[in-house]
């Protein structure tokens, strides 16, 4: 007889409980600590996951709190805009661009030779464009005055286009060159009811 089959034998009475008692001990390991092991990892992980996503979604709520302020800014912003600087009306509008190009060009020493002015509607918009045609003449130098003055007003005129031609005729030893611009100004048209 082997050594561990005697001792078996002999001390069958201790060997046999503690077999049992480390099966039992085996069995619940694989039975309640494992499963419930996994299930802290999970609910681990899943608060990690949890928080990441609190954390997303403070984000996205001051994201939009910001985007909502924003917007509300925006449109106080145009509604200033449209009330404080833009024109009510076609003949504001023409006015406007006209008075502003007689005095601009006057103080930029430029001679205004005439103008021309016609609309059309923005699609879907409250605001009508006024197209307009402009000749002025002047030296070199008065001309670029006048286009940084245009550049830089407070009034809302978009120069578009500049066109440069040379009038052949001399002021004071200089060439004067003649000056066609395209620009625009808007006005909000009245609301339909």
């Amino acid at each position: 007889m082997t050594l561990w089959r005697r001792v078996f034998v002999e001390r069958r009475a201790v060997v046999l409980p503690l077999v049992v008692v480390l099966l039992a001990n085996v069995a619940a390991y694989i039975l309640l600590v494992l499963p419930l092991e996994h299930s802290v990892t999970s609910a681990a992980s899943e608060s990690v996951q949890a928080q990441g996503d609190l954390a997303r979604a403070r984000r996205e709520a001051t994201d939009a709190k910001n985007a909502r302020t924003s917007s509300v800014q925006a449109d106080d912003e145009l509604q200033k805009f449209y009330s404080g600087v833009l024109a009510t009306t076609f003949a504001q509008a023409r006015d406007v661009a006209d008075f502003w190009l007689d005095r601009t060009a006057r103080a930029a020493g430029v001679t205004k030779k005439g103008s021309e002015y016609d609309y059309d509607t923005v699609k879907d918009s409250r605001l009508v464009r006024v197209k307009g045609t402009v000749s002025l003449e002047g030296s070199y130098g008065n001309i670029r005055r006048f286009l940084y003055a245009a550049e830089t007003a407070k009034e809302f005129i978009v120069i578009e286009k500049v066109e440069l031609a040379e009038s052949g005729s001399s002021v004071g030893g200089g060439d004067t060159l003649g000056v066609k611009l395209n620009l625009s100004t808007y006005y909000v048209a009245a609301e339909s009811k």
